[in-house]
């Protein structure tokens, strides 16, 4: 049985992130009268830009939260945990919302940095909850090498900071910089935002620096993996985007785009083919993270209005679409127990409810329609062909079709392939279903809304990126 302060730290942790939704919510409506809203002095700074990760980061976390609470309390049922341990999540859990939301709505470039350093520490420890040999190992990776990306965006904002010919306390405010950029050094401020894409880039899991996220996000728990994938990615991809939205602006360095550029085809080429060779499914998910990632990178690098446009929604679409994909397979390792695609049969049959969210959340991922996915691929594609760029339009397109067929491949095996093993309807595909009906509404909802109320943000946080 699990503990009264067990279910009090459950039930406490769904309402903060329940009031951290309706708090996203105002913001994101009062943003429709005025351009942005500080408070302390400018030490909180909220534009269109980062309302979208604010919802994201609440929206996500108040389904991780709700799907959490079944999830530990079966854990710790089965004896997989103790109440120690379990504490522990919830204590975790709570510390990965707070850094998040620091990085976001901070409008110091060093506390954006110690934010997102928080976030590593907080993950860390959950990568490695089960204290299994495999989950230790993906912690440990997972730490290093974010760790050593981490230094390199710090090296990289200190370059910046420097460039900027201003005071140390002018020169810490983003909103300083992005009005000042006239001041800065041209040759310091080339160095400074590589090594902060390199190293900021790490932990936004693009390729090759992505070595830590197929076992960081496989090994940690399902609702974490969520997080991880469908919001945390997002958020230091936005923080390379904050510090390109000064460097943009710079006479004669228009070509740092090309940064956006090869790195996202780096990390579509890589994850395309690796999906094709999986055979954990969680492995798979976290491989399609970056190749989400390098898509919306993408956007950015050719940077043409529909361009950018494409990436933000992209951006959104893949954080509900993801954390449905990772909740269901978390159903389907507490059915099946284990990760390994050959070893899960006849899903139709055992698990006809998560079956079909699952097959739902392929078609999100894949960019079908009518799913916003479909349009945010779309509007990259062309917008990368209206730029001439049509080699990058070429590899773009088949990398699409490779992860398509990828997919096809590992879970229409898993949903379909009978086994005696597995011919009776599973008891499990009943529980924790709420949350994975969030999630697939969260993606209705943007796709349903796509040109309406979620148009009029995006391109105003659009607007923000390119200069208008």
């Amino acid at each position: 049985m699990v503990s009264k302060k067990i279910k009090l730290m459950s039930i406490l942790t769904i309402i903060i992130t329940t009031i951290l939704v309706a708090i996203a919510v105002i913001f994101e409506s009062k943003l429709k009268v005025v351009s942005s809203i500080s408070y302390y002095g400018n030490s909180i700074y909220i534009d269109s830009l980062n309302v979208i990760q604010l919802i994201l980061i609440s929206t996500v976390s108040f389904i991780a939260a709700i799907y959490s609470y079944k999830y530990i309390k079966e854990e710790v049922e089965e004896k997989e945990i103790d109440e120690k341990s379990a504490r522990l999540y919830y204590i975790l859990f709570n510390l990965f919302v707070i850094s998040m939301l620091v990085v976001s709505l901070s409008n110091n470039i060093v506390l954006m940095w110690i934010g997102l350093e928080a976030t590593t520490l907080s993950t860390a420890f959950l990568i490695g909850f089960n204290k299994h040999k495999l989950s230790l190992e993906a912690a440990w990776k997972y730490i290093i090498i974010c760790s050593v990306g981490i230094v390199l965006g710090l090296i990289g904002i200190i370059l910046l900071i420097y460039a900027s010919n201003a005071s140390v306390s002018e020169a810490l405010n983003w909103t300083y910089l992005v009005n000042h950029y006239s001041n800065m050094n041209k040759v310091i401020v080339k160095f400074a935002f590589s090594f902060i894409f390199v190293g900021i880039g790490t932990k936004a899991g693009l390729a090759p620096m992505h070595t830590w996220l197929p076992d960081g996000h496989s090994e940690s728990p399902s609702p974490i993996s969520a997080m991880m994938s469908g919001v945390l990615l997002n958020l230091a991809l936005y923080v390379i985007v904050r510090f390109y939205i000064i460097i943009r602006q710079i006479q004669g360095l228009h070509k740092m785009s090309y940064l956006f550029i090869v790195f996202g085809m780096i990390s579509l080429i890589i994850s395309s083919f690796s999906i094709l060779k999986q055979k954990n499914y969680k492995r798979l998910l976290a491989f399609s993270s970056v190749e989400n990632l390098g898509i919306i990178t993408l956007g950015f690098g050719i940077g043409s209005k529909i361009a950018v446009f494409g990436a933000v929604l992209h951006s959104i679409i893949h954080a509900y679409g993801k954390t449905l994909l990772f909740l269901v397979s978390g159903n389907i390792l507490s059915a099946y127990k284990t990760k390994r695609i050959c070893k899960v049969k006849n899903l139709i049959k055992t698990m006809p409810i998560n079956t079909v969210f699952l097959m739902m959340g392929i078609l999100i991922i894949t960019g079908v329609p009518p799913f916003a996915s479909f349009f945010s691929e779309y509007s990259i594609l062309i917008a990368s062909i209206k730029n001439n760029n049509y080699i990058v339009a070429a590899i773009y397109t088949v990398c699409l079709l490779i992860v398509f067929a990828g997919f096809l491949k590992a879970f229409m095996s898993m949903i379909f392939d009978k086994s005696e093993d597995y011919n009776e309807k599973n008891p499990k595909d009943r529980e924790n279903i709420w949350p994975l009906a969030l999630a697939f509404l969260a993606v209705i909802f943007v796709s349903l809304f796509s040109n309406g109320e979620i148009n009029s943000l995006i391109n105003r946080a659009v607007n923000i990126i390119i200069g208008n």
